[in-house]
Protein backbone atom coordinates (compact mmCIF):
# COMPACT_ATOMS: atom_id res chain seq x y z
CA UNK A 1 0.00 0.00 0.00
CA UNK A 2 1.27 3.18 -1.00
CA UNK A 3 2.53 5.82 1.79
CA UNK A 4 -0.01 8.47 2.14
CA UNK A 5 1.53 11.58 1.47
CA UNK A 6 0.53 14.34 3.61
CA UNK A 7 1.08 18.26 2.49
CA UNK A 8 2.98 20.69 4.95
CA UNK A 9 1.79 23.71 5.43
CA UNK A 10 4.20 26.32 6.20
CA UNK A 11 3.12 29.61 8.33
CA UNK A 12 3.36 33.04 6.78
CA UNK A 13 5.89 33.53 10.12
CA UNK A 14 8.08 30.74 8.92
CA UNK A 15 8.52 31.78 4.94
CA UNK A 16 12.42 32.75 4.92
CA UNK A 17 12.70 36.70 3.93
CA UNK A 18 14.12 35.31 0.28
CA UNK A 19 11.07 34.16 -0.49
CA UNK A 20 8.62 36.70 1.02
CA UNK A 21 10.75 39.12 -0.98
CA UNK A 22 10.18 37.76 -4.44
CA UNK A 23 7.92 40.45 -6.19
CA UNK A 24 6.88 41.45 -9.92
CA UNK A 25 9.91 42.93 -11.92
CA UNK A 26 7.72 46.65 -12.37
CA UNK A 27 8.03 46.81 -8.24
CA UNK A 28 11.70 48.05 -8.79
CA UNK A 29 12.98 51.07 -7.60
CA UNK A 30 12.86 53.54 -9.77
CA UNK A 31 15.87 55.42 -8.55
CA UNK A 32 19.40 55.07 -10.22
CA UNK A 33 22.76 55.39 -9.39
CA UNK A 34 24.51 57.74 -12.03
CA UNK A 35 28.88 58.33 -12.49
CA UNK A 36 28.92 61.76 -14.02
CA UNK A 37 32.78 62.24 -14.55
CA UNK A 38 34.59 64.92 -16.93
CA UNK A 39 37.35 67.48 -16.69
CA UNK A 40 36.90 70.63 -14.38
CA UNK A 41 34.20 73.02 -15.19
CA UNK A 42 32.05 70.54 -18.12
CA UNK A 43 28.73 71.05 -15.66
CA UNK A 44 29.04 67.98 -13.31
CA UNK A 45 27.62 69.82 -10.41
CA UNK A 46 25.29 71.64 -12.81
CA UNK A 47 24.10 68.52 -13.47
CA UNK A 48 23.85 66.52 -10.57
CA UNK A 49 21.79 69.42 -9.13
CA UNK A 50 18.80 68.65 -11.42
CA UNK A 51 18.74 65.39 -9.80
CA UNK A 52 14.86 65.09 -7.66
CA UNK A 53 14.88 67.42 -4.52
CA UNK A 54 15.62 67.34 -1.62
CA UNK A 55 19.22 66.73 -2.22
CA UNK A 56 22.03 65.90 0.02
CA UNK A 57 25.93 66.61 -1.68
CA UNK A 58 28.87 65.25 0.18
CA UNK A 59 31.50 67.95 -0.49
CA UNK A 60 34.69 65.54 -0.40
CA UNK A 61 36.25 67.69 -2.45
CA UNK A 62 35.84 70.80 -1.22
CA UNK A 63 36.15 72.64 -4.12
CA UNK A 64 34.87 75.74 -6.00
CA UNK A 65 32.64 74.55 -8.74
CA UNK A 66 29.71 74.64 -5.75
CA UNK A 67 29.35 77.89 -6.65
CA UNK A 68 27.71 77.36 -9.96
CA UNK A 69 25.02 75.31 -7.77
CA UNK A 70 24.83 78.12 -4.69
CA UNK A 71 21.33 79.68 -5.08
CA UNK A 72 20.05 76.29 -6.14
CA UNK A 73 16.89 75.50 -3.58
CA UNK A 74 16.54 72.34 -2.10
CA UNK A 75 20.63 71.49 -1.33
CA UNK A 76 22.00 71.08 1.24
CA UNK A 77 26.01 70.45 1.64
CA UNK A 78 27.43 67.91 4.40
CA UNK A 79 31.77 68.52 4.45
CA UNK A 80 33.48 65.51 4.55
CA UNK A 81 36.89 65.85 6.04
CA UNK A 82 37.94 62.10 6.93
CA UNK A 83 36.99 58.58 6.11
CA UNK A 84 35.03 58.38 9.39
CA UNK A 85 32.94 61.69 8.01
CA UNK A 86 32.38 59.53 5.20
CA UNK A 87 31.21 56.23 7.07
CA UNK A 88 29.01 58.00 9.56
CA UNK A 89 26.86 59.75 7.03
CA UNK A 90 26.05 56.60 5.10
CA UNK A 91 25.12 55.03 8.49
CA UNK A 92 23.18 57.90 8.96
CA UNK A 93 21.55 58.07 5.74
CA UNK A 94 20.79 54.00 6.16
CA UNK A 95 18.24 55.25 8.71
CA UNK A 96 16.27 56.97 6.05
CA UNK A 97 16.37 60.64 6.10
CA UNK A 98 14.19 63.14 4.04
CA UNK A 99 16.50 63.45 0.75
CA UNK A 100 15.76 62.07 -2.08
CA UNK A 101 19.38 62.35 -3.79
CA UNK A 102 22.79 61.59 -2.55
CA UNK A 103 25.31 63.11 -4.06
CA UNK A 104 29.27 62.42 -3.91
CA UNK A 105 31.00 65.20 -4.87
CA UNK A 106 33.73 63.72 -6.09
CA UNK A 107 34.83 59.84 -5.45
CA UNK A 108 38.55 61.36 -7.24
CA UNK A 109 39.24 62.74 -3.59
CA UNK A 110 38.05 59.01 -1.37
CA UNK A 111 41.07 57.99 -2.37
CA UNK A 112 43.35 60.84 -0.19
CA UNK A 113 41.08 59.96 2.71
CA UNK A 114 41.13 56.50 2.40
CA UNK A 115 45.23 57.12 2.06
CA UNK A 116 44.82 59.46 5.34
CA UNK A 117 42.87 56.77 7.45
CA UNK A 118 45.50 53.89 6.49
CA UNK A 119 48.09 55.82 7.18
CA UNK A 120 46.73 57.06 10.24
CA UNK A 121 46.33 52.97 11.30
CA UNK A 122 49.28 52.06 10.32
CA UNK A 123 51.08 54.75 12.34
CA UNK A 124 52.68 55.15 8.92
CA UNK A 125 53.79 58.46 7.12
CA UNK A 126 51.36 58.85 3.80
CA UNK A 127 54.05 59.34 0.81
CA UNK A 128 56.34 56.54 2.70
CA UNK A 129 53.27 54.03 3.00
CA UNK A 130 52.30 54.69 -0.75
CA UNK A 131 55.45 55.86 -2.11
CA UNK A 132 55.69 52.36 -4.01
CA UNK A 133 53.11 49.45 -4.90
CA UNK A 134 52.18 47.37 -1.95
CA UNK A 135 49.59 45.47 0.43
CA UNK A 136 48.75 49.29 1.36
CA UNK A 137 47.03 49.84 -2.08
CA UNK A 138 45.22 46.66 -2.47
CA UNK A 139 43.70 47.54 1.46
CA UNK A 140 42.75 51.12 0.24
CA UNK A 141 40.92 49.31 -3.04
CA UNK A 142 39.06 47.77 -0.68
CA UNK A 143 37.87 50.56 1.45
CA UNK A 144 37.01 52.18 -1.22
CA UNK A 145 35.04 49.79 -2.68
CA UNK A 146 32.82 48.50 0.58
CA UNK A 147 32.84 52.14 1.56
CA UNK A 148 31.17 52.86 -2.46
CA UNK A 149 28.62 49.84 -2.27
CA UNK A 150 27.14 50.63 0.79
CA UNK A 151 26.04 53.74 -0.72
CA UNK A 152 25.16 52.17 -3.23
CA UNK A 153 22.47 49.66 -1.64
CA UNK A 154 21.24 53.14 -0.30
CA UNK A 155 19.49 53.36 -3.72
CA UNK A 156 16.33 52.05 -2.24
CA UNK A 157 15.68 55.38 -0.36
CA UNK A 158 17.57 57.97 -2.94
CA UNK A 159 19.25 58.20 -6.42
CA UNK A 160 23.07 58.26 -5.44
CA UNK A 161 24.93 60.35 -8.35
CA UNK A 162 29.08 59.49 -7.80
CA UNK A 163 30.65 62.82 -9.21
CA UNK A 164 34.57 62.12 -10.69
CA UNK A 165 37.52 64.07 -12.67
CA UNK A 166 38.43 62.47 -15.99
CA UNK A 167 41.29 60.19 -16.49
CA UNK A 168 43.16 58.95 -19.48
CA UNK A 169 44.04 55.04 -18.90
CA UNK A 170 46.73 53.94 -21.58
CA UNK A 171 46.81 50.28 -22.69
CA UNK A 172 48.70 47.27 -21.43
CA UNK A 173 51.35 47.41 -24.03
CA UNK A 174 51.01 43.41 -25.32
CA UNK A 175 47.44 44.22 -26.20
CA UNK A 176 46.02 43.71 -29.41
CA UNK A 177 46.75 46.62 -31.74
CA UNK A 178 42.71 47.20 -32.17
CA UNK A 179 43.01 47.94 -28.47
CA UNK A 180 45.81 49.87 -28.38
CA UNK A 181 43.65 53.24 -28.57
CA UNK A 182 43.41 54.74 -24.97
CA UNK A 183 40.28 54.65 -22.72
CA UNK A 184 38.94 57.57 -20.62
CA UNK A 185 36.90 57.12 -17.86
CA UNK A 186 36.71 58.71 -13.61
CA UNK A 187 40.04 59.35 -12.27
CA UNK A 188 39.89 56.30 -9.76
CA UNK A 189 42.29 53.69 -9.02
CA UNK A 190 41.75 50.87 -11.89
CA UNK A 191 40.03 48.17 -9.82
CA UNK A 192 37.65 50.86 -8.10
CA UNK A 193 36.54 52.00 -11.12
CA UNK A 194 35.47 48.99 -12.78
CA UNK A 195 33.28 48.27 -9.56
CA UNK A 196 31.80 51.83 -10.21
CA UNK A 197 31.37 50.71 -13.50
CA UNK A 198 29.21 47.86 -13.20
CA UNK A 199 27.51 49.16 -10.07
CA UNK A 200 26.27 52.27 -12.23
CA UNK A 201 23.03 51.85 -14.23
CA UNK A 202 24.35 55.62 -15.85
CA UNK A 203 27.93 56.33 -16.48
CA UNK A 204 27.85 60.14 -18.53
CA UNK A 205 31.27 61.68 -19.58
CA UNK A 206 30.52 65.83 -19.94
CA UNK A 207 32.17 68.16 -22.17
CA UNK A 208 32.34 71.42 -23.68
CA UNK A 209 31.02 71.68 -27.90
CA UNK A 210 31.58 74.58 -29.89
CA UNK A 211 29.08 75.08 -32.76
CA UNK A 212 27.19 77.39 -34.72
CA UNK A 213 24.04 78.43 -34.88
CA UNK A 214 22.42 81.93 -36.42
CA UNK A 215 21.21 84.61 -34.09
CA UNK A 216 17.70 86.78 -35.21
CA UNK A 217 19.34 88.49 -37.59
CA UNK A 218 20.67 85.39 -39.19
CA UNK A 219 23.81 85.87 -38.73
CA UNK A 220 26.45 82.78 -37.92
CA UNK A 221 27.81 82.92 -34.50
CA UNK A 222 29.70 80.55 -32.67
CA UNK A 223 28.21 79.18 -29.62
CA UNK A 224 29.81 76.93 -26.23
CA UNK A 225 27.57 73.74 -26.23
CA UNK A 226 27.54 72.22 -22.22
CA UNK A 227 27.36 68.35 -23.68
CA UNK A 228 26.79 64.90 -21.61
CA UNK A 229 28.26 61.83 -23.44
CA UNK A 230 25.94 58.45 -22.69
CA UNK A 231 26.06 56.65 -26.29
CA UNK A 232 28.75 53.67 -26.81
CA UNK A 233 31.86 54.93 -27.34
CA UNK A 234 35.87 53.48 -28.60
CA UNK A 235 37.59 55.56 -26.11
CA UNK A 236 35.28 57.18 -23.39
CA UNK A 237 33.68 55.05 -20.72
CA UNK A 238 29.77 55.71 -20.88
CA UNK A 239 26.84 53.56 -19.91
CA UNK A 240 23.03 54.01 -19.69
CA UNK A 241 20.57 50.99 -19.66
CA UNK A 242 17.47 51.14 -22.16
CA UNK A 243 14.95 48.82 -22.94
CA UNK A 244 16.11 46.96 -26.92
CA UNK A 245 13.15 47.68 -28.78
CA UNK A 246 13.40 51.54 -27.44
CA UNK A 247 16.22 52.23 -30.49
CA UNK A 248 19.77 53.17 -30.28
CA UNK A 249 21.21 54.99 -27.47
CA UNK A 250 22.35 58.49 -28.77
CA UNK A 251 25.99 59.78 -28.59
CA UNK A 252 25.09 62.64 -26.39
CA UNK A 253 23.00 64.89 -24.69
CA UNK A 254 22.90 68.68 -25.31
CA UNK A 255 22.57 70.39 -21.44
CA UNK A 256 21.75 67.01 -20.01
CA UNK A 257 19.55 66.68 -16.92
CA UNK A 258 17.93 64.43 -14.97
CA UNK A 259 15.19 64.40 -17.02
CA UNK A 260 17.09 63.97 -20.01
CA UNK A 261 18.60 60.72 -18.44
CA UNK A 262 15.59 59.43 -17.62
CA UNK A 263 13.83 60.07 -20.99
CA UNK A 264 16.38 58.03 -22.75
CA UNK A 265 16.34 55.27 -20.47
CA UNK A 266 12.00 55.04 -20.88
CA UNK A 267 12.60 55.73 -24.59
CA UNK A 268 10.36 58.76 -24.57
CA UNK A 269 11.01 59.73 -28.37
CA UNK A 270 9.19 62.75 -28.03
CA UNK A 271 11.95 64.12 -26.05
CA UNK A 272 14.44 62.17 -27.53
CA UNK A 273 13.52 64.55 -30.37
CA UNK A 274 15.68 67.35 -28.14
CA UNK A 275 18.49 64.73 -27.90
CA UNK A 276 21.44 64.94 -30.29
CA UNK A 277 22.36 61.83 -32.22
CA UNK A 278 25.32 60.59 -34.18
CA UNK A 279 25.01 62.34 -37.46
Amino acid sequence: MAKKVTKKVQREHDIPDVIANIRDMGDFEPNIVALIYGKAGRGKTEISSTFPTPILLLNIAQEEGLKTIRDKPGIQIADVNSWDDFLDLEEWLREGQDFKTIVLDQITSLQSLGQQMIAAKRRKDVDVLFGMWGKAWGELSGEIKTGLQSYRELRSHYNIVLLGHERTFGQDENADESDLAPVVGANTMPSVGSFIEGASDVIMQCFIRATTVRDEKGKKIRKMQYCGRVGPHPNYITKIRRPVDAGPIPEYIVNPSYQKIIAIENGDEVINKKVKRRE
